[in-house]
């Protein structure tokens, strides 16, 4: 026999001492008894949203609106379950006249739905109302920050501010406010604020991230290594699940590799929580040529990816591949941006798509592999990947790590960048490319380069450079740099310019070392075609030891100019080796920083061998491997057709190569 209170009242007491399937079960004989007692199923589809059985929570709010169309908590629990099985658009009209009278759990919940259908625009301005009209409502506050920091950190700025006023013991915003000021170079603030976060609580992880950028912008080391320290030892902690480093973060600091999978695989949970339903792909069963290959990436434009893999979409042979560019960025109306275009049979902006709706464009074409140019860069969407457009995943290129995503089933690498012992540095499956990983722009016969006087060189003595961008500055790095210079009487270190409390910092560092500032030279940055032709007036170029030159290398290789490194520990600081060994000059190659040392040492105070070395550099770049774009494609589609012929007779993912 049911009673209605009674049997409510139990129920209620299961599901709050965590017994609800027990709870559940007794709902439903009083839904079925008394079918009309809309209390009763509102309970259920309550007990039935909070332990994700979301798809049958849903007809039972259906049948309370039948009876109350406008019953405002059965149109947001409904627009909840909907939001939470990846449709928003559904849950939209529901939501919408209960935010415009005001309620501001669902202002919050239209600006999450808008979000995830990347409608960034309306998503900020649900946010925005909903400070301004329930400014006490900490969510506003907190999504508004994060989706400005995301896509305007010059907005991000003043919105932050006003939000730290009227919430001023929130760290969460404190470390907002830091990330937006760190995005605009302005790092000094940047600091001040991510410390404060901390101090008020010392445990927000992604403000010891933010906080460790900010230290290796401005160089200070101290502060760095005690951090880096931390943040390291939190990795093996019981909540190291969490993020507190983003992957292309932490590859500027010596995390292992078995350290640099942890954090991916944390990045990975925290872009994409849950498991996502996969959207419906057409069958592709044929093995039959050209194989449909979709490259994801947000760079389709004036950006280092473009300086590398910018001639290889032309280069592709289309009786193999059909190439498709998913751009997911910005369009910047650059000769990169309409050249990419030209040279791929297909070009799809999806930047102003949800995640779901992008993926389903790219499965609607029939995409047989698809290769994730970015996976966690800036302007990514991995979200996108997650829901399984293609039969076959790969990344490749922006992400010098593994992605450790359930997602992606290979990475691209070579036998150089991941050697064996390395090999459990990656999740995926591993693609061993023959003649490196990296795609770079085909060679062009060199031209010389201005003066040394017009570039504020000396016209004697030796001139070591490194362009890394200062962030892969490390003090180990720095220390031996410095070592260099001072047995190399008359050197100089040729370098971009970093931010001013940076430049102190390092010429601090170096007097600190013996050597006088004045032969740390500053080079102002230029736009690429302008900086590659100022390159060949280097010497040597000098590499990082923590998170090598990769683009840089490339460009100072194809220019002839000789580079050093030291093979390290880990892909980031094996990049400029695999392009040495595809040259054809692996004795460059160093196994350690004093070697490294020594090498560039000898070379310096040895010009005929200097000179020797130049020479054959030089003879060596017309056919090098490393810049013959039409091989490279060819070495991808050999790869391309191996991991499609498993995937279609229905065999697991393995190693290819190597």
């Amino acid at each position: 026999m049911i009673d209605l209170q009674r049997d409510m009242a139990k129920a209620a007491a299961l599901a709050q001492a965590g017994k609800t399937k027990p709870a559940i079960a007794l709902l439903e004989r009083v839904v079925t008894a008394a079918p009309t007692a809309l209390a009763a199923r509102y309970s259920l589809a309550l007990t039935l949203l909070t332990t994700g059985r979301y798809a049958e929570a849903l007809p039972h709010l259906d049948r309370i609106l039948e009876v109350e169309p406008k019953n405002p908590a059965a149109l947001y629990s409904k627009a909840r379950g909907l939001m939470a099985l990846d449709r928003a658009e559904e849950a939209l009209p529901l939501l919408r006249p209960l935010a415009e009278a005001g309620d501001p759990d669902s202002l919050l919940a239209t600006g999450n739905a808008f979000r995830s259908l990347n409608r960034i625009a309306e998503a900020a301005e649900a946010y925005r109302t909903l400070t301004q009209r329930a400014p006490g409502h900490l969510g506003g506050h907190v999504n508004l920050g994060l989706l400005l920091v995301a896509t305007a950190p010059e907005a991000a700025i003043p919105a932050l501010e006003h939000s730290v006023r009227i919430h001023p013991g929130i760290a969460e915003l404190h470390a907002l406010l830091g990330q937006a000021l760190l995005r605009q170079g302005r790092y000094d603030e940047a600091a001040e604020r991510l410390n404060l976060a901390l101090k008020i609580d010392p445990n927000l992880q992604p403000a010891k991230g933010h906080l460790l950028r900010a230290c290796r912008e401005t160089a200070d080391w101290d502060q760095e290594e005690a951090l880096f320290a931390e943040i390291r030892a939190g990795l093996s902690a019981p909540s190291s699940a969490r993020l507190t480093i983003s992957t292309q973060d932490a590859l500027f600091y010596p995390f292992d590799g078995n350290e640099l999978r942890k954090i991916a695989a944390a990045e990975a949970a925290f872009r994409v929580p849950g498991r996502p339903r996969p959207v419906a792909r057409p069958r592709t069963t044929t093995t039959s040529p050209p194989l449909t290959v979709a490259y994801l990436s947000p760079d389709f434009r004036e950006h280092a990816t473009m300086h590398l893999a910018g001639d290889l979409f032309g280069h592709h042979d289309r009786a193999r591949v059909r190439v498709v560019a998913a751009s997911v960025g910005p369009d910047d109306g650059s000769d990169w941006r309409r050249r990419i275009a030209a040279d791929c049979d297909l070009f799809l902006d999806l930047s102003t798509l949800g995640d779901r709706a992008a993926a389903n464009r790219l499965a609607a074409e029939g995409v047989n592999i698809l290769v994730d140019m970015s996976v966690y860069t800036r302007h990514a969407r991995p979200g996108i990947a997650a829901l399984r457009p293609a039969p076959v995943q790969i990344a490749w290129l922006g992400l010098a790590a593994s992605s450790s995503a359930p997602w992606i089933d290979y990475a691209i690498v070579d036998p150089v960048l991941v050697p064996p012992p390395h090999r459990n540095h990656f999740s995926e499956a591993l693609i061993f490319l023959p003649h490196g990983y990296q795609a770079n722009l085909a060679w062009k016969p060199l031209i010389a380069p201005p003066p040394r006087s017009e570039l504020g060189l000396p016209d004697d003595g030796v001139v070591f450079c490194s362009f890394n961008g200062h962030r892969k500055l490390d003090r180990a790095t720095f220390s031996l740099w410095m070592r260099v210079l001072a047995a190399v009487p008359g050197s100089v270190l040729w370098q971009l310019a970093p931010p001013p409390i940076a430049r102190t910092r390092l010429e601090q560092a170096a007097i600190a070392a013996g050597i006088a500032p004045e032969r740390l030279i500053w080079a102002p940055r230029l736009p690429w075609d302008e900086h590659l032709k100022r390159l060949p007036a280097a010497d040597l170029f000098l590499d990082a030891l923590v998170c090598g030159a990769h683009t840089t290398a490339a460009d100072a290789l194809r220019m002839g100019v000789p580079l050093l490194t030291c093979a390290g520990p880990r892909l980031a600081s094996r990049v400029a080796a695999s392009l040495l060994e595809s040259i054809g000059l692996p004795e460059l190659i160093t196994p350690s920083p004093e070697g490294m040392f020594n090498m560039a040492r000898e070379l310096a105070l040895a010009p005929a061998r200097r000179a020797a070395l130049r020479a054959r550099l030089a003879t060596l770049l017309p056919q090098a491997a490393a810049f013959d774009p039409r091989g490279f494609a060819r070495d991808l589609e050999t790869a391309y057709e191996q991991v499609w012929m498993r995937a279609s007779a229905g065999k697991p993912v393995r190693d290819i190569g190597g």
